[in-house]
C-alpha cells in the first residue's frame, strides 16, 4: 500500500546538518513540492538552499504556530539520533503541533506511540501518530536466497559506514535510469525511503532471524514492476552498532551488482572509535560475504564529498577510481570532469548488459547440449 503524505512541515535540529537531519534532507531533495516549510529556530528566516543545497524557496520558520498559519497538515520529525530517541526540546514542539491538530510523522527508532503523554494528547485532539518504522501486522519468512530467481537485475547500494548517503544514491540512480527510459524500481528498506516513496519496510525493526527474509520478500514483490531494482542500503558490514542489518540486506537481496558508498572525510564508524578500512578492503568484504550465495560484484563507487572544496573533492574521486579501478562519482555535487549519476548508471547498465549476454550464452550452451543429447538418443 502506498501512502504519500503532503503539506508537510519538517522539524529539524542541530544546525541543519544533513546527517543529523537526514530524514528532512531526503524530503527536501526528492519531494520538495510536498514540503511547506522547515521549523528550525536557530536558522529562521535564512535561505534554505544556501544552507543545505536543497529546498529552494521553502521558508525556515521558528515555531510550529507559524507553520500552522501556512496550512500544514503534518509535522515530520526530520532528525536521526543515536538510538533513535526524540530529544526533549523537540517533544515540546511536537506537543504544540498536536494541540494545533497537526498529524505527526516519525522515523525514529523510539516509537512516538510509546510516549503515554503524546498518545493521550493525540487522542484528545483526534490526530494520527504515524510511525514509519512500524511493521505490518504479518509474519516475515526466513530468508532462502530466493531473490536469485528473479529476472530483474538487482543493484544493492552498500556503504563503508552508516548515514553516508546510500538512500540518496539509490533514489538519484533510480530517477536517472527512469529518465533514460529504463524500467527501474527503487526497493525501500528504511524510514527515509519509505517517507519519500510511500512504500517498503524498515528492515532494522525486523527480528534478526527474519530480516533477510523481509528484504527477500520486498525484492520478490518489487521485481514484478521493474527490469532493474535499485535496493536501498543500510549501514555497513563492519559497523559495530549496525552490521547485522547490512548483512541481512546483502543476503536477502543477493545483488547482481553493488555500488559502494563512502565519505572520504569520515575516518571512523559512527558512534565508535573503530577506524574505517580502505575502499578495496570493504569492496572485497562485500563480494566475499556474498559469493557463497551469489556472484555479485561492486561495479562503481559513490563518494559523498560534503565538506570538501571542489579541488579536494575531485582529488578524492580520482583517488578512489585509481585505488579501486572502478567508476566513481558524487551524485549530488557537479564536479569538473565528473558526470555524477550518469557515470554510476553507465556502470550499472554495462554490468546488466554483460549479465544478459552471459545468460544468453548459457542458454545457448544448454540448448546445444540438449540437442546433442536428443540426437544421440
Amino acid at each position: 500500500m502506498t501512502t504519500l503524505y503532503r503539506r508537510l512541515a519538517l522539524l529539524t535540529q542541530g544546525g541543519l546538518d544533513i546527517y543529523r537531519n537526514k530524514t528532512a534532507m531526503g524530503m527536501l531533495r526528492f519531494r520538495p513540492d510536498d514540503v511547506v516549510c522547515v521549523i528550525d529556530a536557530k536558522h529562521a528566516g535564512q535561505d534554505l538552499q544556501a544552507l543545505t543545497g536543497v529546498g529552494a524557496g521553502i521558508p525556515i520558520l521558528a515555531t510550529v504556530q507559524e507553520a500552522v498559519e501556512l496550512g500544514i497538515d503534518w509535522l515530520v520529525i526530520g532528525i536521526a539520533t543515536p538510538g533513535g530517541y526524540l530529544p526533549d526540546d523537540l517533544k515540546i514542539q511536537v506537543y504544540d503541533a498536536i494541540r494545533q491538530r497537526i498529524g505527526i510523522i516519525s522515523g525514529l527508532q523510539e516509537s512516538i506511540a510509546g510516549d503515554p503523554n503524546m498518545v493521550a494528547l493525540a487522542a484528545r485532539y483526534a490526530i494520527e501518530l504515524v510511525n514509519l518504522r512500524k511493521l505490518p501486522n504479518e509474519d516475515f519468512p526466513i530468508g532462502k536466497a530466493l531473490a536469485r530467481e528473479t529476472t530483474a537485475y538487482r543493484v544493492l547500494v552498500v556503504g563503508t559506514d552508516a548515514s553516508i548517503g546510500k538512500t540518496t544514491v539509490a533514489l538519484e540512480l533510480t530517477r536517472h535510469l527512469e529518465a533514460r527510459g529504463i524500467k527501474a524500481r527503487f526497493v525501500c528498506t528504511g524510514q527515509d525511503g519509505k517517507l519519500v516513496t510511500g512504500r517498503g519496510v524498515c528492515v532494522d525493526r525486523v527480528i534478526s532471524n527474519f530480516a533477510s527474509g523481509a528484504v527477500e520478500r520486498s525484492v520478490l514483490s518489487e521485481a514484478r514492476h521493474g527490469d532493474i531494482l535499485i535496493i536501498e542500503g543500510q549501514d555497513a558490514l563492519l559497523s559495530p552498532p549496525y552490521s547485522g542489518v547490512a548483512l541481512s540486506l546483502l543476503h536477502g537481496s543477493c545483488p547482481d551488482a553493488m555500488i559502494l558508498c563512502h565519505a572520504p572525510t569520515r575516518t571512523h564508524h559512527r558512534h565508535t572509535d573503530v577506524a574505517i578500512p580502505p575502499l578495496p578492503v570493504y569492496r572485497r568484504l562485500y563480494e566475499e560475504m556474498l559469493a557463497p550465495l551469489h556472484p555479485g560484484k561492486v561495479v562503481a563507487v559513490a563518494l559523498n564529498t560534503l565538506g570538501l572544496d571542489l579541488k579536494n573533492a575531485q582529488a578524492e574521486i580520482d583517488a578512489a577510481r585509481k585505488v579501486t579501478g572502478l567508476p566513481c562519482a558524487d551524485v549530488v555535487r557537479d564536479l569538473t570532469g565528473n558526470r555524477g549519476c550518469a557515470e554510476l548508471a553507465d556502470a550499472v547498465l554495462a554490468a546488466w548488459e554483460s549479465a544478459g549476454a552471459e545468460r544468453r550464452g548459457h542458454s545457448k550452451s544448454r540448448s546445444k547440449a540438449k540437442s546433442k543429447a536428443s540426437a544421440k538418443r
